[in-house]
């Protein structure tokens, strides 16, 4: 190599005692090493390197080491992993305790080889900066994938360590030799597990549920080799080319958003973008998914949808949104059940059963008597000890569709995931907006962001509850409705709780009165609510 690595790497220390000091002790370690008790092997393994990657070991055996625990790192990453993932954000203290673990093991396991390569660099371990170059790259890559798997952000140094691991094995001349992964199963070269990275990160991760990531994860280790690495700008200029700027801490750019940044390599995806075309003409031609190779588990339409997105993320540039949005910096009030917000959108009227006089108890007889009303005492207790509470976020975009706010980690409130139903009040309106969670993401400072795309038109508190013969006994239950929008074809619905759509099912809306609506079909559903579309009854 040109040049020797510039790795923060810990000092070499007489007082680092590993349990292992050679190949062979380590298998022997290996071997005691209860795996089925996923979470103790995990802090164990964490200890050994983090001992391992202080202790004055040769070379050749640190490699051997490295390559010995690589297999029960991953194994027991990938378990503690599931323990998180599909978790409402923010993470609880207990689950944030198992996500360091995580980064942290992911970090010792690549120091150790970051010290390997600084050994090759010195001529001590010939012909391996292919391997090593490659399992610190994975080591990387995977903490990245790990991190959107929770929807964390990552430190913008991964980056950094990414480009530098590739420039090392480029200049090496050995970014495209595929080495032997027995993690994966295969024989991966450099180039593709740096490419797979760097496309993952372009494709919208923290918009993307746990199924679409693993299948996007899957479909990059198969396609990943077809996007070379190229020194020069490709030759096909009928697609925006992906830019790298090996300085920069930050993944593949486009030309019109360069900024300061001057490119080092580009990334060629023209092949990509005919693959990506052949298997959604072949799927709209009713090829079942499974035989392009994309999955048992891929279904109609979401498969096609899924690489349309994908095809305008990584070729054409394209974002998918429709309006642009501009930067504000304002506070908004946010709640998150559809309870509280009945409450809010009605005027701060805690629900009641419509359309029954209810009998007065005997406190609210005294209070009427001595006040000539009754008290709101006992509702505004239950209102701030969190009933119908509201959170304080930070508003910082806006659309006529969408808004981005954030939750300070210093603000308290609920747990989101995606497609939740979420209403926001900026501080200058009057009204509540009623919008589903598109995308999240927790900071680095545990604060929390939201992409919430707007349902149109202003909602109305209304009561809703079942009609026909075995519903007679069946209560009200709170409900929003949303007003035709015939400019925007958006057809008159009722957002209700799970579950209660039935095809032609006919509920009681009550707002000053009660009438009949026919459900006519479901416009979306989310994590916690259905939006459907309704007409009259005849």
């Amino acid at each position: 190599m040109s040049h020797m690595p510039d790795f923060n790497l810990p000092e070499i220390s007489a007082a680092a005692s590993p349990e292992f000091t050679d190949g062979a002790s380590c298998a022997a370690w290996l071997a005691e090493l209860p795996l089925v008790n996923v979470a103790p092997s995990q802090i164990r393994l964490l200890d050994q390197l983090q001992e391992m990657n202080r202790f004055n070991m040769p070379p050749a055996e640190r490699l051997k080491v490295l390559e010995a625990l690589r297999e029960p790192v991953y194994f027991v990453q990938a378990e503690q992993i599931k323990k998180l993932v599909n978790k409402p954000l923010p993470l609880t203290q207990v689950e944030r305790g198992i996500f360091g673990h995580v980064v942290d093991l992911w970090q010792e396991l690549l120091t150790g080889y970051q010290r390997c390569l600084m050994s090759a660099a010195e001529g001590k371990l010939e012909r391996q900066a292919a391997l090593i170059c490659q399992r610190g790259l994975d080591c990387v890559a995977s903490s990245m994938f790990d991190h959107c798997r929770v929807y964390h952000a990552f430190p913008d140094a991964y980056w950094l360590a990414l480009h530098q691991l590739y420039r090392h094995v480029e200049e090496a001349g050995e970014s495209a030799t595929a080495v032997g992964d027995s993690v994966k199963k295969t024989d991966v070269s450099c180039a593709e597990v740096y490419v797979r990275a760097l496309l993952f990160m372009l494709a919208d991760p923290n918009e993307q549920q746990q199924k679409q990531l693993m299948q996007i994860q899957g479909w990059l280790e198969r396609w990943a080799q077809h996007v070379p690495v190229r020194r020069t700008p490709p030759e096909d200029k009928s697609l925006p080319p992906l830019l790298l700027d090996f300085s920069a801490a930050a993944g593949a750019y486009r030309e019109a958003d360069a900024g300061a940044r001057s490119a080092s390599r580009w990334l060629d995806i023209g092949d990509l973008a005919r693959t990506l075309k052949k298997c959604v003409v072949l799927l709209r031609k009713g090829e079942p998914p499974a035989s392009l190779g994309l999955g048992e588990d891929c279904a109609m339409p979401g498969v096609e949808q899924l690489l349309v997105l994908l095809f305008r993320l990584w070729c054409e540039g394209k974002n998918g949104r429709v309006q642009t949005r501009r930067s504000v910096s304002a506070k908004a009030k946010v709640c998150s059940t559809l309870a509280s917000m009945h409450f809010h959108i009605s005027g701060s009227k805690t629900f009641r059963q419509p359309g029954h006089a209810t009998e007065l108890t005997l406190r609210e007889r005294d209070e009427i008597a001595t006040f000539g009303h009754t008290s709101t005492r006992l509702e505004e207790a239950f209102i701030e000890a969190g009933g119908y509470a509201t959170e304080d976020w930070l508003l910082k975009e806006e659309s006529l569709s969408g808004l981005r706010i954030v939750r300070p980690a210093t603000s308290t409130g609920g747990r989101y995931v995606h497609t939740q139903l979420i209403a926001v009040r900026p501080a200058d309106a009057k009204n509540f907006l009623v919008g589903v969670v598109r995308w999240l993401r927790s900071d680095e400072d545990d604060g929390l962001h939201a992409g919430v795309r707007i349902v149109p038109g202003v909602p109305k508190a209304v009561a809703v509850r079942p009609t026909g013969i075995n519903a007679q006994a069946e209560k009200f239950v709170p409900a929003l409705y949303c007003p035709a929008l015939p400019a925007l074809a958006t057809p008159a619905s009722l957002i209700l709780p799970p579950g209660w759509y039935r095809p032609k099912r006919v509920l009681e809306v009550y707002t000053d009165a009660s009438e009949l609506l026919l459900l006519s079909g479901v416009i979306e559903r989310g994590s916690d609510f259905e939006r459907v579309a309704i007409e009259p009854a005849r």
